[in-house]
């Protein structure tokens, strides 16, 4: 890469470039290297959007509770509104930017559905015949790695760029919000608080039993959470843009194992910044440290003059083979990276050394196989010259005493970063990075903060579960009762991937031939408890969209219609008449079972007191909705909707 921007040509700028060339954790490259306005950088908006709010499998809290909580230390005045924790104004405060276009959630926020029901931390019940975890909100890879920028009145995106999310501040208001809630259950507190959070979570569900239900799933987070931040705990604070995510994997690692883990406990007190998306697949090592490595498979087209090239040619399957390697390597670092960011997992020990079965996870490993495609296609952003300036355009006379073209500053930059061997470490290698040992940087002044590479190669805890586990899970040296925790990351990780080994198939073969689709993004379920019922009617709304020719009811032609009372399918409206009118105006209640005919509304009486009559029915159930078949009904008057209704007694 090369510098461009405001050089100049002296001795400190140039002592300064020498110096970052051999830091391990720096880069001499274009900085200020931005993307303006609607620039895609090679992303379609379906790309777009689904990196915004794509599901990995990361389960923060119940989307419910979510959308209930309020901000952390406020009590709304008499009669106000409460200011909710979702507020983008509030969320701002942290730098998470808010919902993309018609989207529901922040950026970086995602809706996960998967089975919840052989994990143990998020598996939680907090209503009534709850039939599974519902929908959980979490972080994805854009909370952290989606840059945005002011100038001049002018908002610049930058997708994959490093964000200025406050990971920590966030963490610790989220939690203080959730404790808070809970104290305000207690006896002789001020129940405001929880009594908000119940109306948002159960709504009309609001029974003694339920809310004992939620106050014992609240206590259950925040019981994890508190877990976590003890082990975690540090002075140090990140601020914006930093977060020690190596340390905070390593953490949950630790808690998902079990074993009592060493005091002072290994504090994730490294923060790093985040790293900038573009061109990641194109490294071998990843994390600044090296820590993790993508390995890839996948099929090389075949020689134009080989038997398949010549009977593929010109053909549709021609492309067939001109595949994205699948990423065996990302999928375990991001695998790592969503149990370090809110997964949950389940460490089971191998029942046999033939036992496949791995450790269940929430990982989603289809969608983030389909991330690390979609990261294939996103350009590192073009510097915005219509917003910033040419680059080289700044005012630097040469040794002939004329002003430097915008070109020749450019091209000045360029040598200088070859003479002063910036290009050593800053261009494309071998393995398109460059990893500078702390020997070498030990030469000189170049030695860098050391403390995240120190604290994920020294880091050691209990195995716990782990402990005996074969540390590639299926084979190898079976794990020791203590460990460094990065070898348990990686017989975590490993676990987990054999669990998902049909999932990992199936988005492998997406990849080898060519078929990438963006990765899932869920939107929030229309029912905020999720009973057996909700569930199986949002699957089947889904399944309407796809066409299902068993989506649909029939309408059939009227003959003899007023005799087929009471109306609907399933016999929601009592008379004819009744069906004729507003689905507001219909009864929400009445009597079922007399054989008494009303001639004037076409149906059975619904008269309390005429014989038979022993059965309410209630609109307001599952399954006896009354809603629908209007067709603007509500537009006839009186005297058309008894004229109609006459007519439909005729046919």
């Amino acid at each position: 890469m090369s510098i461009v921007g405001r050089l100049t040509r002296t001795k400190a700028a140039l002592a300064a470039c020498a110096v970052a060339a051999l830091g391990a954790a720096a880069a001499c490259h274009d900085s200020a290297s931005w993307s303006a306005g609607p620039v895609t950088q090679g992303w379609t908006e379906a790309y777009r959007a689904a990196w915004y709010n794509a599901d990995q499998g990361s389960r923060l809290m119940p989307l419910t509770w979510m959308k209930a909580l309020e901000q952390p230390d406020q009590t709304p005045a008499a009669g106000a509104a409460p200011a909710m924790f979702l507020d983008p104004a509030y969320l701002d405060t942290f730098r998470i930017l808010p919902p993309y276009r018609e989207g529901d959630l922040p950026v970086g926020f995602a809706i996960d559905r998967g089975d919840d029901s052989a994990l143990q931390k998020t598996h939680l019940r907090w209503y009534g015949e709850q039939t599974d975890g519902g929908d959980w909100v979490g972080l994805n890879c854009a909370a952290c790695h989606t840059a945005q920028m002011d100038y001049q009145g002018h908002t610049i995106r930058v997708d994959g760029g490093p964000s200025l999310f406050d990971f920590q501040g966030f963490i610790e208001k989220l939690d203080s919000a959730l404790m808070q809630t809970r104290d305000s259950a207690a006896a002789g507190a001020n129940p405001g608080r929880w009594n908000r959070f119940v109306a948002g979570v159960l709504g009309h569900s609001d029974t003694p039993q339920n809310r004992a239900m939620l106050l014992s799933a609240l206590n259950q987070l925040i019981a994890w959470e508190q877990q976590t931040e003890a082990l975690n705990k540090t002075d140090l604070r990140y601020g914006f843009g930093r977060v020690d995510a190596v340390g905070h994997i390593f953490n949950r690692i630790l808690l998902f194992g079990g074993a009592p883990q060493p005091t002072p406990p290994n504090a994730a007190d490294a923060p790093v910044s985040y790293p900038q998306l573009w061109n990641i697949t194109k490294q071998y090592h990843l994390q600044w440290d090296g820590i993790a490595t993508n390995n890839k498979i996948g099929i090389p087209p075949p020689a134009a003059d080989s038997f398949w090239g010549r009977l593929l040619r010109n053909t549709p399957l021609s492309g067939l083979l001109q595949s994205t390697p699948f990423d065996y390597g990302a999928m375990g670092r991001n695998a790592g990276e969503v149990l370090g960011v809110f997964g949950d997992m389940m460490i089971k020990p191998p029942a046999s050394k033939s036992d496949l079965s791995g450790f269940t996870s929430s990982v989603d490993a289809v969608n983030l196989n389909r991330i690390e495609v979609e990261l294939t296609r996103l350009a590192p952003p073009v510097w915005p010259a219509a917003l910033f300036g040419q680059p080289g355009a700044v005012d630097i006379t040469g040794d002939d005493g004329k002003k430097l073209t915008p070109d020749q500053v450019v091209n000045a930059g360029a040598t200088l970063f070859k003479t002063y061997h910036c290009d050593s470490c800053h261009t494309p290698h071998a393995t398109y990075e460059t990893m500078v040992s702390f020997t070498e940087l030990q030469q000189g002044d170049n030695l860098t903060d050391i403390w995240m590479a120190c604290n994920a190669w020294a880091d050691r805890g209990a195995s716990g579960l782990l402990t005996g586990i074969p540390d590639s899970y299926i084979a190898g040296v079976p794990t020791p009762a203590s460990a460094p925790v990065s070898a348990l990351l990686t017989t975590a990780v490993k676990g987990v991937m054999v669990s998902k080994k049909y999932d990992i198939a199936r988005t492998a073969l997406e990849s080898i031939f060519g078929y990438n689709p963006p990765p899932t993004v869920f939107a929030a379920h229309a029912h905020a408890l999720l009973s057996r019922k909700d569930q199986r009617r949002d699957d089947c709304m889904r399944s309407a969209a796809t066409g299902n020719a068993l989506m649909a009811y029939k309408a059939r032609p009227l003959e003899g219609i007023w005799a087929t009372a009471p109306y609907l399918h399933n016999g929601s409206a009592p008379t004819l008449y009744d069906l004729l009118l507003p689905p507001a105006q219909r009864p929400s209640t009445f009597k079922v079972g007399t054989r008494v005919y009303d001639p004037v509304k076409a149906g059975y009486s619904t008269d309390p007191n005429a014989p038979g009559n022993s059965f309410t029915f209630d609109t307001s159930l599952e399954g006896n909705a009354n809603t629908g078949h209007d067709y603007g009904v509500g537009n006839l008057t009186d005297t058309q909707r008894r004229e109609l209704l006459e007519y439909l007694k005729s046919l």
